[in-house]
């Protein structure tokens, strides 16, 4: 991971934590949060903006979320740890 260690990047996102990184010359949004009895996670595309999500995720815990955020192949069809080396988190 570039400015920054995967696994406090990780725990970033296990809170829910606002977080803004970017892959591949994109800026991305990601957000966290209750909703109702659930845990929520969202990625959006932020620079260049596009509508909509591009991952999301609702599940009855952060942990499960947090999972999937690692395991889902949300990165050009790759997981996290395939990728974290060419992730920049950043303040954008």
């Amino acid at each position: 991971m570039i400015n920054g260690n995967p696994n406090y990047f990780l725990e970033k996102i296990a809170t829910g934590s606002d977080i803004t990184y970017k892959f591949k010359g994109d800026i991305y949004w990601f957000q966290g949060y209750n909703k109702g009895d659930k845990f929520r996670m969202e990625i959006f595309k932020h620079i260049p903006a596009e509508d909509g999500f591009i991952w999301e995720c609702e599940e009855d815990t952060y942990l499960d979320c947090l999972n999937r955020f690692i395991n889902d192949p949300i990165f050009d069809g790759k997981t996290f740890w395939e990728v974290e080396q060419e992730i920049e988190w950043g303040d954008w």
